[in-house]
């Protein structure tokens, strides 16, 4: 994985769903209808957290760089663990999946899906 195309392409679909007016649940539409409360809390946290989370590696040098996403993922499934719905860990572990998948900036279009995805899962 290139951390910094990865990192780029984190920044470009995040970017992206603030233009378009993607911050808020409204903007997109309801993906799962019965997701309980306890897990939208942890789906709304993650996705609201994932672009101020991994800018900040942007400018480290690659290998603490990569130790910081792989941190980073590790801690997405560890959450999957917290969650009670199938529907809301697939959610997270497509974030997950897509972030560790990445390899540059032409993958920012199945990480900005990941995050629509948490931001309009409740």
């Amino acid at each position: 994985m290139k951390i910094r195309s990865t990192v780029v392409a984190v920044s470009f679909a995040a970017m992206t769903a603030v233009g378009a007016g993607w911050t808020t649940v409204a903007a997109a539409p309801l993906v799962h209808a019965d997701i309980p409360a306890s897990d939208c809390t942890v789906l709304k946290q993650v996705g609201g957290s994932v672009v101020g989370t991994l800018t900040p590696l942007q400018s480290q040098p690659p290998d603490q760089a990569a130790a910081g996403m792989a941190s980073y993922v590790a801690n997405l499934r560890a959450k999957e663990g917290q969650l009670s719905s199938p529907e809301a860990q697939a959610d997270l572990e497509g974030l997950a999946s897509a972030l560790e998948n990445a390899s540059g900036p032409q993958d920012a279009s199945s990480i900005y899906t990941a995050i629509g995805r948490l931001n309009s899962a409740c």
